[in-house]
């Protein structure tokens, strides 16, 4: 029993010391990859995935954190004997069990906005009360 028990522990310390990235989800824009275990590896992982989806390259990282995924529950039960008998005393708490996940999008860098509209040179008049603004310069939004 014991070299099951010494097994599987191994097995587990193995396990965390490699990483591992599982597509959360994909669309033909992008999609979301969560990270587990060792962070590197996961992120060499990580890296195929989305070079494998958009081409080398053709990605980029858009928001890289922490997700809440569900809840965990924990319950302790601790039992004390003296001569007066035995007392018992349980406790539980919950938390929010959260993983690692990176977004990206495929394409290279995001597309840049708008450009900003450059606000009235100091002393420069303005309309006059009444009239409509001055129309935007050539390739400005309206």
């Amino acid at each position: 029993m014991l070299r099951k028990t010494t097994l599987g522990f191994l097995l587990a310390a193995l396990l965390a010391a490699c990483g591992t990235a599982r597509v959360v989800n994909r669309s033909q824009y992008g999609g979301t990859i969560a990270l587990q275990g060792d962070r590197n590896k996961a992120m060499e992982q990580a890296h195929q995935e989305m070079s494998a989806h958009c081409g080398p390259g053709n990605y980029t990282i858009v928001r890289e954190g922490e997700v809440v995924v569900g809840q965990d529950q924990v319950a302790r039960s601790d039992t004390d004997y003296d001569k007066q008998g035995e007392s018992t005393a349980a406790s539980s708490s919950t938390r929010d069990a959260v993983e690692w996940r990176i977004e990206y999008q495929c394409g290279g860098a995001p597309a840049p906005g708008p450009a900003p509209t450059a606000a009235p040179a100091p002393g420069a008049p303005g309309p006059a009360p009444g009239e409509p603004p001055p129309p935007p310069p050539p390739g400005q939004p309206y």
